[in-house]
């Protein structure tokens, strides 16, 4: 197969579902360029288009004279982290974040945003209350309801952080539906949406952190864990 971008995103999809799959683990080294190429039928600029990319994300490293291998979990970029397989340290360390990220917007959404902005966010979640069966479209609304949060902050760094960072945290919505189910988040979601409502930007920050720490709880509990789609 000749060089398109068509060829290149065919090796990037097949090294990328071989790290969250597992198959090629954090220190390991990938495939050869040339065995790449023969195994997908593609040219080398296909080939190197994809590592340059990955390795621009910081999921691959290149070692001159040696080879291509897969950077751990930690070392890889924001928006590299998705490749990766859930285990409980990646589950946690996005819990960590958005412990921080998302209780704060949620006080400052209570002093800036609109009624426009509220209302959005009230039938999210009736939307999402009502999808809980459905995991693909529950898991879009779930994700849309924190971002509709950072877009009413009226805070352009945040906005800007939560647009970034769309990719990552809507795996890790996928990750928790799978891991914990959604009860939990149509709970406390209610619990922060009413809260908001009665304009008390503490306590939705408060019933924020709490839905969170109880997620950190479940995932270290839970025995059958890591549970996640490849």
């Amino acid at each position: 197969m000749p060089y398109s971008a068509q060829a290149s995103n065919l090796v990037f999809k097949d090294i990328t579902e071989h790290i969250s799959s597992g198959q090629w683990a954090p220190g390991m080294k990938i495939e050869t360029e040339e065995q790449l190429c023969s195994r997908l039928g593609v040219s080398r600029i296909a080939v190197r288009q994809a590592i340059e990319k990955l390795s621009a994300l910081s999921v691959l490293r290149k070692v001159q004279g040696s080879g291509t291998y897969v950077n751990s979990f930690k070392d890889a970029s924001l928006l590299g982290m998705i490749y990766y397989p859930p285990t409980r340290e990646t589950m946690r360390t996005v819990l960590e974040f958005r412990r921080m990220f998302d209780s704060y917007n949620a006080q400052l959404f209570v002093q800036y945003a609109s009624p426009e902005e509220l209302a959005e966010l009230e039938e999210n979640y009736r939307m999402m209350s009502s999808l809980r069966d459905e995991p693909k479209a529950f898991q879009e609304y779930e994700s849309s309801f924190h971002h509709l949060i950072a877009a009413g902050t009226n805070n352009v760094i945040i906005q800007q952080i939560s647009t970034m960072l769309t990719e990552l945290l809507a795996w890790h919505q996928a990750l928790q539906y799978d891991n914990i189910g959604p009860d939990n988040s149509i709970i406390w979601h209610g619990r922060i949406l009413d809260a908001i409502r009665e304009g008390d930007g503490e306590l939705a920050s408060l019933c924020t952190r709490i839905h969170i720490d109880k997620s950190i709880e479940y995932i270290e509990r839970k025995e059958d864990f890591p549970k996640g789609k490849k």
